[in-house]
């Protein structure tokens, strides 16, 4: 069991109220005592229309930022686009120059120009006999005389 302590007088003590009668009721002049004023809201206007600002400022720096960035994907790609139509244009290029050199296409245009293959004669080509035009002690480009039956 807990013993309880004396406190010394005075310390952290109040003093005890004296039992007697209750005080008297006010007069109705002092009840009516003059309101203290009221402590009043700050307005919160301006601070709704400070957050809205800075969100919708920083909605359009994001949308220009984005903007901004989005160029260098159209610029690449428009390059892409470019690239592709110059990879199209070049196949068809090949593909017409390969119809050009096809058999059937030189011999039209030799026909179209007036030189119909020539039936009539018989060229063989003999390695040990200098080609038609040429004279026969042709050397090679080394300088070396020509080989017989190699056809250099």
């Amino acid at each position: 069991m807990r013993v309880p302590r004396a406190v010394p007088q005075g310390y952290g003590t109040r003093p005890a109220r004296p039992a007697g009668p209750a005080p008297a009721a006010a007069p109705a002049a002092q009840l009516k005592a003059p309101a203290a004023p009221r402590r009043s809201r700050p307005p919160r206007a301006p601070f709704l229309l400070l957050v809205v600002g800075l969100l919708c400022g920083g909605l359009v720096s994001l949308l220009l930022l984005n903007a901004v960035l989005a160029q260098d994907s159209f610029r690449a790609n428009g390059l892409r686009k470019e690239i592709s139509d110059l990879r199209i244009q070049q196949e068809s290029k090949k593909s017409a120059i390969m119809k050009q050199e096809m058999p059937e296409a030189v011999a039209r245009n030799n026909e179209l120009q007036g030189l119909g293959s020539d039936w009539d004669t018989l060229r063989v080509i003999d390695p040990d006999k200098p080609a038609v035009g040429v004279a026969g002690d042709v050397r090679t480009p080394a300088g070396q005389e020509r080989v017989p039956g190699t056809g250099r």
